[in-house]
């Protein structure tokens, strides 16, 4: 019996490990779509427009953030809260936050 318990406990705490790694995997669930782009449950970092003017369209749980340089420098122009659509002008990369 003893046995089977410590096979037990060792199972649920593998899968309590994975479960919270897949968790992880994302930063925002949803769709999040770049300048045509589209990003199905997006990970934290940077993402590029590929043509100008900037085009967001946020499906996800999470805000993500406008700059004005590429990588996710310069000045931050605004904020594209989740279930919304906006189009920069000067934008020209989005950042998705832990």
């Amino acid at each position: 019996m003893r046995r089977i318990m410590t096979t037990l406990t060792t199972l649920l705490t593998a899968g309590a490990v994975a479960v919270g790694a897949a968790d992880a995997a994302w930063a925002a669930q949803g769709v999040l779509t770049v300048s045509g782009n589209r990003y199905d449950n997006p990970a934290q970092g940077c993402y590029q427009g590929r043509f100008w003017p900037l085009s967001v369209d946020n499906q996800t749980d999470k805000p993500v953030y406008i700059f004005d340089n590429g990588n996710c420098q310069g000045d931050h122009v605004a904020t594209v809260e989740p279930s919304d659509h906006r189009i920069f002008e000067f934008g020209s990369s989005v950042s998705v936050p832990e």
